[in-house]
């Protein structure tokens, strides 16, 4: 699954939804107002494109809060 077909997705900003700094391993992923957005769908689309995600941020009154994703498991 592409970040950009699942349904709270915001296409129409940055570069359809997403916007990615190589430099800092940063994704920042544009979400459609008063859509609620779902961490599990985002972080297997992540993984499908390849990708560790590791953790996500939220913004509550204008504070940054993190939030972990589930490690990976171990690839043998």
């Amino acid at each position: 699954m592409k970040l950009k077909k699942l349904d709270f997705i915001d296409t129409k900003r940055f570069k359809r939804g997403v916007d990615m700094d190589v430099k800092m391993q940063l994704l920042t992923v544009a979400i459609k107002q008063g859509k609620k957005q779902d961490p599990l769908l985002i972080e297997k689309a992540i993984d499908d494109a390849g990708y560790d995600a590791v953790e996500w941020y939220s913004l509550d009154k204008e504070k940054l809060l993190p939030h972990p994703f589930k490690p990976a498991p171990e690839k043998k």
